[in-house]
């Protein structure tokens, strides 16, 4: 494979537009434009539906994003014969890549992310002999539920206790959430040892306890598929560092920051559309850990507002639990209000009017594609001061940052600004120019033709 011939390759990634935009999503439709406008042939397979129907069989649809090809993908894997390893591991799922790589002609397959596709993306490649280069933009490879957020909302440092490994995949998967009832009562000791005697060989008798040993040897499991991978790929040098301590191949684990799109940088808004007031803002997933609810109460504990506002902006209906919490503590500010969901398109007329973005995410993060979005505007962002955020924070001298879950912290924070907008004006001065995509490409294109050359 010559790095000058046109590539056919295909980006498998968990969910996709329209039923999903968030940042991987976002970047994967970003790598396939930019790849595709330097000629080369991309095709995007993704997972529609794990719950769809009433079989493990898996089938598909095609159509078009942004004159992308897409597969959607539909299969229950409730009606597989171990959900909880299916979900990682899944043979039917291997069955149809192979065959869909082969009708493809794929010179290369990039995983974007596994999830809900499985191993199965990198163990069909492999048996064809196909290259196959992985991104990671979360904690999938080696934490059940991808975040490294435990179910008791404390933040994790691995997989090596499965004991909260198995309450935490039953308290936040559907896989699993019929044996959540069973586990609720039950000391961490108690769970911890069900675990451990579910190792054993006699443990496939039953399904609960067959699922229970799944989740047991998922991160072993994982960590052999990964042996497969011509090259892992980080955009973040803290996601780097965490998969290396848990056993994912260093040698293989190369930094690549994502980027932007060109094109959209340069139609940005200059400058922001002015107000006499200070505009915060936070927009992303509302879940809990995400953490609106810490901004909202930040907002509300201002001691001195003077004309602030906060908007909130996402999607009230995929946690829509805890939006009716919030939902109550946004109808009691008047400085607060929900502003909805919005396409990703429109992202740069909502950045148009946000002078600070607040991100007071409750897990690591990696690199979220919406602080890029936010330099690139000339937006500061306020952070929680973990992970890939307090990163990019850093490195691009992009805004504050602030102890996780602390409102009193964010508070003063925020204070600190509507008493002083000059700060903010100083603070959107100094954002260091962000990295645009088909600089990020560039690194993959060596990638993927050193990873070309080396599976011939």
């Amino acid at each position: 494979m010559e790095q000058d011939d046109p590539l056919r390759i295909v980006l498998a990634v968990h969910t996709f537009f329209p039923q999903s935009s968030g940042g991987t999503e976002v970047y994967t439709l970003a790598l396939a434009k930019c790849l595709e406008a330097l000629g080369h042939n991309v095709a995007i397979i993704t997972c529609e539906s794990n719950l769809w129907g009433d079989s493990a069989e898996v089938t598909a649809v095609e159509d078009a994003w942004e004159g992308i090809r897409v597969q959607r993908l539909r299969f229950n894997v409730l009606r597989t014969p171990n959900p909880v390893l299916y979900d990682y591991d899944n043979p039917y799922m291997e069955a149809y890549l192979r065959r869909f790589y082969q009708e493809y002609d794929a010179d290369l397959i990039h995983v974007c992310h596994p999830g809900n596709l499985s191993a199965a993306t990198i163990r069909a490649a492999k048996s064809l002999r196909l290259p196959v280069i992985t991104t990671a933009t979360d904690f999938w490879y080696i934490c059940p539920v991808s975040q490294l957020l435990r179910h008791d909302r404390t933040l994790c440092a691995g997989p090596h206790d499965l004991g909260h490994c198995l309450v935490c995949y039953v308290n936040q998967r559907r896989t699993a959430s019929h044996i959540s009832k069973l586990l609720r009562p039950l000391p961490i000791g108690v769970v911890r040892e069900s675990v451990r005697l579910c190792c054993h060989s006699w443990a496939e008798s039953t399904r609960p306890t067959r699922m229970v040993r799944a989740l047991a040897y998922r991160h072993e499991r994982l960590l052999r598929a990964l042996d497969d991978v011509d090259c892992i790929v980080s955009p973040s040098q803290f996601l780097r560092d965490g998969l290396v301590q848990n056993g994912v191949p260093g040698s293989k684990t190369v930094v690549s920051a994502h980027g932007i799109e060109r094109h959209w940088a340069e139609s940005l808004p200059k400058p922001k559309k002015p107000a006499n007031h200070l505009r915060f803002a936070f927009a992303g997933m509302i879940g809990w850990h995400k953490g609106p609810h810490i901004a909202v109460q930040a907002m509300e504990r201002l001691p001195r507002p003077d004309g602030a506002r906060l908007t909130i902006y996402g999607d009230s209906k995929q946690f829509a639990d805890y939006f009716q919490q919030l939902e109550a503590q946004i109808e009691r500010d008047p400085q607060v209000v929900y502003g909805g969901l919005f396409p990703h398109s429109e992202i740069a007329d909502v950045l148009s009017q946000v002078d600070v973005l607040v991100m007071p995410s409750m897990w690591y993060e990696n690199t979220p594609v919406i602080m890029y979005e936010a330099f690139a505007s000339r937006t500061p962002v306020i952070a929680t001061h973990e992970g890939g955020m307090a990163e990019l924070i850093e490195r691009f001298d992009g805004g504050w940052t602030f102890p996780r879950g602390d409102v009193d912290a964010l508070v003063q924070l925020m204070q600190e600004l509507v008493d002083s907008p000059k700060r903010v004006t100083g603070a959107r001065d100094r954002i260091k120019p962000v990295r645009m995509i088909d600089e990020h490409v560039s690194d993959l294109l060596e990638i993927y033709d050193r990873a070309g050359k080396g599976s011939t």
